[in-house]
């Protein structure tokens, strides 16, 4: 959140931070800047470049009576093309100035290679000279002012193009929906004044239309319709389909659903599907419901669910790599395969929308011409989606379905990817899959990665596979196999570590965790383990030392609260060991080794209506638990 900073120059060697009196100081992620003259008139405009959105400002000087300037533009012959190290003076009465033609003018960026020259007060002629990197010097006279010069190497006269008048905000405007303008960028003239519609004297779209360069597939789900109707988009397969999500808070909900049902009959006999998927909160379904209802709409209303919404709003938020949410009304429109190719934000024009569907892109050259405004050299067989960015996204927010399409998506476009392979098995894995998690995470191991942790993950989770099979000697074999990729992975350090434990090899298990208390000395989980190790030993101090530090760096870690109450009993210390049960019970109530340590404690007391206590409470938690009720039968 830090705001971008725009320092003037005070001519004595120092800056003034003058950012927010100009209003330049966004609060965007800038990235990079451009100096360029956009429009011909002898004014740079600022091309603003921001991670976020808007990913693109166009900034326009609009000062009135400025004092005048003179540009050059190079062209080399026995020098490089692009005049890259010539270096041009201008002299204007007293006034003389020497800029250099450079490359590379900042991160992300490069300014005009157009040379500029504001002339201050100065007034008569120009007089330039033009040292290029061959080493010829030219020079010119009796240069006007508030013209670009052309300059070719070795020729006497350049050519002169006086600056214009144009506005950069001038819109172009047309009803050919093929050619429709849809501003991507911002002509501002006054960044502060708050409304963004306003801005720069111009009207930002409602609307905004989008053909995908790559077309990505539309996740599939089952809704009901308002007559409990299920409903799903994968039924659809083989029509073109208007996905349109919407609230009863939308602006145009009422005018997009009219048009809608009015044209749905033609629409549907010639092949193009519409669902309008409802996302209000539950406390507004009846209004929605009544809405719908006293309209009487030709075509299905789904209700949403949050998992769907949150699932169309990450391939929204990732689609344009912008990571902004969607707004509502946006529909997508989606083709006979199942893929969005095109993507509509606010109102639909249902001229452009019918215009569409009969003109759909079918390859990459086609959908390349939609895309863009302007003629590409790009090889549109290069671009390509990043289903892996997709898949991880989709597992984190725990939406498997939708991340084991992406991956396996991922893998069609590149079948020897381990990423995708290791994301497939990560899905598995959380699906209690285990035949299938097992196959991806050993083909994950046998081809090339592209990111370093991706083997040692994979290994580690080959050997979580295998301890959960019982099978604590191949889990061994895979730690150490994820260790040689990664000496430093702290979590097959753990695991490593109480493989051994489980194996009862003590020595083996001390200085694995060791290590990882290395490696990460607040890492609980080390901490705890290595104490239960120490505590094998029978040396209570250092037992003591990891399991206090593993509730320091976790506090309330049941294990821990759990097996310090028992080395408090081994070491007679009883009340501590009761404080530290009760302490476990407290923060982790369905945690039962608690219950049943205290309850013992109880019991050997000769206390044993406090220990029928302890245990009732567990059967609160865990009705059936075994443990629980023999122990309840033995008690007097």
């Amino acid at each position: 959140f830090e705001r971008n900073v725009f320092y003037a120059n005070n001519r004595d060697g120092t800056f003034s931070d003058v950012s927010g009196a100009i209003g330049l100081d966004f609060l965007e992620d800038g990235r990079a800047f451009a100096l360029a003259d956009f429009n011909h008139d002898g004014r740079l405009e600022v091309f603003l470049k921001n991670r976020n959105g808007p990913q693109l400002r166009i900034l326009q000087n609009v000062i009135e009576d400025l004092p005048p300037s003179i540009a050059f533009r190079l062209r080399g012959t026995k020098s490089n093309r692009d005049a890259i190290g010539a270096a041009v003076t201008v002299e204007c009465g007293s006034l003389k100035q020497t800029r250099m033609l450079q490359a590379g003018s900042g991160f992300l960026s490069q300014h005009s290679k157009e040379i500029f020259f504001g002339l201050g007060e100065a007034t008569g002629p120009v007089k330039a000279s033009v040292r290029w990197p061959s080493g010829l010097v030219q020079e010119f006279h009796d240069l006007p002012a508030n013209h670009s010069v052309l300059i070719e190497e070795g020729r006497e006269s350049p050519r002169l193009e006086p600056f214009t008048t144009r506005s950069l905000t001038s819109e172009a405007k047309t009803n050919n929906p093929e050619s429709s303008i849809y501003p991507s960028a911002e002509a501002l003239r006054h960044p502060n004044s708050g409304a963004e519609s306003s801005i720069a004297g111009s009207t930002f779209p409602a609307a905004v239309e989008t053909w995908l360069l790559a077309p990505i597939s539309a996740p599939n789900f089952s809704l009901p319709d308002l007559d409990g109707q299920m409903r799903s988009l994968a039924a659809l397969r083989g029509k073109s389909v208007l996905l349109n999500f919407w609230t009863i808070a939308s602006p145009s909900r009422q005018e997009d659903l009219k048009s809608f049902s009015r044209l749905y009959k033609r629409w549907s006999e010639q092949g193009l599907q519409v669902l309008a998927v409802n996302v209000d909160e539950s406390h507004d379904a009846d209004k929605m419901s009544d809405f719908v209802r006293h309209r009487q709409f030709s075509f299905p209303i789904l209700r949403g669910t949050d998992d769907v919404a949150g699932i169309y709003n990450i391939l929204y938020r990732y689609l344009f790599d912008r990571h902004r949410d969607m707004r509502l009304p946006t529909s997508f429109l989606v083709n006979a395969t199942g893929e969005i190719v095109k993507v509509y934000q606010g109102p639909i024009n249902a001229e452009h929308l019918e215009y569409d569907f009969r003109n759909v892109p079918h390859t990459p050259a086609e959908r390349l011409a939609k895309a863009l405004p302007f003629a590409a050299v790009t090889d549109p067989s290069d671009i390509q989606r990043n289903y892996l960015s997709f898949g991880a996204v989709y597992f984190q927010r725990e939406y498997f379905d939708q991340a084991e399409a992406s991956f396996r998506l991922a893998l069609d476009n590149d079948p020897s990817s381990a990423e995708a392979l290791y994301g497939l098995g990560s899905v598995y894995l959380k699906q209690q899959k285990t035949a299938q998690a097992w196959e991806s995470f050993e083909g994950a191991t046998k081809v090339r990665a592209s990111y370093p942790e991706t083997l040692p993950n994979a290994w580690n989770n080959l050997g979580l596979l295998s301890t959960r099979e019982g099978r604590t000697a191949d889990a061994i074999h895979y730690f150490q196999e994820a260790l040689q990729k990664n000496p430093g992975h702290l979590i097959a350090l753990n695991n490593l570590g109480n493989a051994y434990r489980k194996q009862k090899q003590w020595d083996e298990a001390r200085k694995v965790l060791e290590r990882a208390v290395q490696v990460s000395p607040q890492d609980p989980e080390a901490n705890y383990s290595l104490g239960m190790v120490f505590a094998q030993f029978d040396d209570s101090d250092r037992a003591y030392e990891y399991l206090e530090k593993a509730l320091k760096f976790r506090p309330g870690y049941p294990e821990a609260l759990n097996n310090l109450g028992v080395l408090y009993l081994r070491t007679q210390r009883r009340d501590e060991a009761v404080a530290s049960f009760e302490e476990c019970i407290r923060v982790a109530p369905a945690f039962d080794q608690a219950y049943l340590n205290l309850a013992r404690v109880y019991a050997l007391e000769n206390t044993p209506e406090k220990s029928k206590a302890i245990l009732q409470e567990l059967l609160k938690q865990h009705p059936d638990h075994a443990a629980a009720r023999t122990m309840l039968e033995q008690l007097p």
